[in-house]
């Protein structure tokens, strides 16, 4: 952790006092007090965010990640998202972007990496399934009309269909 992640931590701290001591005093307190507390609490939380926020920022600027690969990541879970029509499959590629959003906010290139790899892996799977498959080429039974050539069938999936219908 950096230290001003340490310095942010020390100010969620002072307003987790804050809101205990409105939660705990605040009936004793007239308005104007106890709302200037809570704007104080806000304010001190927002800098806190902000604070996290711009140290993630610097750590991530220092490193050397493939920017192109992870935007294209990226873009693919949220494709996949709004694509797949299945719950256990949406599920699936949001667990992956999940892991993909920690491992960045992490800031470890290592874990990012792995991140990125499995969700590709996990879109890939999930847009892979094919509709259609081809059948191998048979020959004709004796005595009946050529049936040799390629066969279409539609695959035992389902994803189109609306649930209920």
């Amino acid at each position: 952790m950096s230290f001003y992640s340490d310095q942010a931590t020390q100010f969620q701290q002072i307003a987790a006092s804050i809101q205990t001591r409105l939660t705990n005093e605040g009936s004793t307190l007239d308005a104007t007090t106890y709302t200037s507390l809570e704007d104080q609490r806000d304010a001190l939380l927002d800098n806190v965010n902000a604070m996290v926020t711009a140290d993630i920022q610097a750590t991530l600027a220092q490193l050397k990640l493939d920017q192109p690969r992870l935007a294209q990541c990226t873009a693919s879970l949220n494709a996949a998202v709004k694509t797949l029509q299945k719950f256990d499959q949406i599920a699936a590629v949001l667990a992956a972007a999940v892991t993909l959003a920690t491992a960045i906010a992490s800031a470890d290139p290592g874990a990012i990496s792995s991140a990125v790899v499995g969700a590709e892996k996990a879109v890939t799977g999930m847009l892979a399934k094919p509709n259609v498959v081809t059948m191998p080429q048979t020959a004709a039974a004796p005595g009946t009309e050529s049936l040799t050539g390629t066969v279409l069938a539609i695959a035992a999936s389902d994803d189109s269909a609306e649930p209920g219908s």
